[in-house]
Formats: structure tokens, C-alpha cells, sequence
């Protein structure tokens, strides 16, 4: 047990303080990022950053690979989790902190989506097939053998063979959320989200916020176990993120930020670019612990 690792241990509150921010929004290739699991905490630490959360959409699984090289590195790893949910018919992203990522249910919804990812990468490619283009998923894997493939892989894929001028260009085209080639990515209910990450001792928090966010639908939000959203990060302007951090401390939810890397390619993106300050950081921990707290008390402190 270590101190990256406050969510297995209530009583370990009294880590060192935010050296310069957490960084609590982060993709690496375990799903469409472009940097290994090492290398995002490797820049977090070149960065001096205190903390770093890797957050792959649906997918755990880069946690453990991170978690020695960030303990080796002094860096705080925040376990991590971006929910593909839906609410009210439309897609929404739920992130995920503090959990415990060996959590059962963590294991199996995300081992669920992932099987569902590889159904919708095959359909997709079908589609493009259709529409005249080659893909070759053996080859598409090969290509990027490090990565988590998705849709942003078949549009580098047409790139790289000539069948597209740019991966803008791609998604333009075929690729993008009303394209020909598109098909839906596999969903949770926003409840379900949130209730998998509570269960697992975390705290779910609504990410990159539309930006016709209405105050009513984050209170229904807040009302079913929400607690906390981002009000800074690649996309939010300033006004909205001063509007969402206002609604959210009356609604008693905790505002958090991220760079939401991906990769380099996308100005503002980068690795600490945005970060949650020192005060609010530890708000969330908080929370997660006692959220923890509850729980233990509840099951008689057998944790069973």
C-alpha cells in the first residue's frame, strides 16, 4: 500500500500537499490516446506536476501498467475512468476518480464495453468497405500495435493509405458523429455510470460539459449522485467555466479540470495544460474518503 494509492486507505489523508496542480483528465493508448500509460506519467513528472488521473474512455486497464513508474517517478496516480453514458438520448461523458479500479463491477462493465468496442470497430469498417474504401483490421493492428483501436485509428489508417487527406478530412467525410461510416459507441445510463464509480468508492464528476448546459439538469444530476464536473479544460471558455464553477459550488459539487490529452496534434492538449488546483484536488479526495468512510461503516468494517 503507498500513498499513490489513498482510495485503499481511509486514514491516509495527510499525504503532501499539491506541488503544482493535478492534471485529472488524461487519455493513453489503453484507449485512443497516443502515449503509452508510462510516458503520461513521465511528462506529469517532467512537468512537475503532484498528481496525474488517467481517465481512458471505459477502460482501466492502463492503471496498473502506470502505477509502478509513477511511484518509482514521486507522482500521485489518481485511479481514473471516462463513462460513455447517455442522458436523455444524447451522449454524455462521465468521469471517474478515486476508485477502486479491482472493484468487480469496474472489471466486468468495462470488460463489457471493451468487447463491444471491438463489435463496433468491425462494423465500422464494414461500413467503410461499403463505401469503397480498403480496411484491413490485421493490418490496422499491426499499424498500431500499442493502441486500444477505435475510430480515430480508422481515420489515421486512411490517412497513412493515401485514402484521406487529413484525419479532419476523414471524419469530415465518413468518420464523424453523422457520418456514413459511423455507428454508435456502446453506452451506460448517466445513473449507471455514476453508480458503478460510487459503489467502487470514487466520486463521478460530468466532463467537458456541453455548452448549453442547463442549471436544471445538472441539479437532477447533483440529485442523483453526481459530485463534481469540469469547469476548465480544452473547449470550456471562461465565462462558462466561471457560470458551471458557480452553479456548482451552490449545488455543493466539486469543480475539476483536465488537459483531456490525447495527443500533441490538438493545441491546448497537452499533458498539464489544464490542471485542478491544490484546494479543489483535496476536496475530491475527500470526498472519495469519505465516501469510503460510509461504506466501511455500513458493512461492519469487514469491506465485504
Amino acid at each position: 500500500m503507498t500513498d499513490l494509492e489513498p482510495r485503499r486507505n481511509p486514514r491516509a489523508i495527510d499525504l503532501p500537499r499539491l506541488r503544482s496542480g493535478a492534471d485529472l483528465h488524461v487519455h493513453t493508448t489503453h484507449s485512443d490516446g497516443v502515449c503509452s500509460p508510462c510516458e503520461v506519467v513521465t511528462a506529469a513528472s517532467l512537468l512537475s506536476l503532484a498528481a496525474i488521473a488517467i481517465t481512458d474512455h471505459d477502460s482501466v486497464s492502463a492503471l496498473a501498467v502506470a502505477r509502478p513508474e509513477a511511484e518509482r517517478l514521486g507522482v500521485e496516480l489518481v485511479s481514473g475512468v471516462e463513462w460513455t453514458a447517455e442522458l436523455d438520448g444524447r451522449e454524455v461523458h462521465i468521469l471517474g476518480h478515486f476508485f477502486r479500479d479491482e472493484d468487480p463491477t469496474v472489471v466486468a462493465t468495462t470488460t463489457r464495453l471493451r468487447l463491444a468496442r471491438i463489435d463496433r470497430l468491425a462494423a465500422m469498417a464494414d461500413r467503410l468497405k461499403t463505401l469503397g474504401f480498403s480496411v484491413d483490421l490485421k493490418a490496422l493492428g499491426q499499424a498500431f500495435p500499442r493502441a486500444t483501436l477505435g475510430r480515430r485509428h480508422l481515420a489515421d489508417w486512411l490517412v497513412r493509405t493515401g485514402q484521406a487527406e487529413s484525419v479532419r478530412d476523414a471524419f469530415a467525410r465518413v468518420l464523424g458523429d453523422n457520418g456514413p461510416a459511423q455507428v454508435p459507441k456502446p453506452r451506460l445510463d448517466w445513473r449507471d455510470a455514476v453508480a458503478i464509480t460510487h459503489a467502487a468508492g470514487g466520486v463521478a464528476a460530468l466532463a467537458h460539459p456541453p455548452f448549453n448546459l442547463r442549471q436544471a439538469t445538472l441539479q437532477s444530476l447533483a440529485e442523483g449522485g453526481l459530485g463534481a464536473i469540469e469547469v476548465a479544460g480544452p473547449g470550456i471558455n471562461r465565462n462558462l467555466g466561471r457560470r458551471w464553477r458557480g452553479w456548482a459550488e451552490a449545488m455543493d459539487l466539486i469543480p475539476v479540470a483536465g488537459s483531456d490529452f490525447h495527443a500533441a496534434d490538438r493545441p491546448g492538449r497537452r499533458v498539464g495544460a489544464v490542471v485542478t488546483p491544490a484546494v479543489d484536488f483535496e476536496r475530491l479526495r475527500a470526498r472519495s474518503i469519505r465516501g469510503y468512510n460510509l461504506e466501511h461503516r455500513m458493512d461492519g468494517g469487514t469491506g465485504e
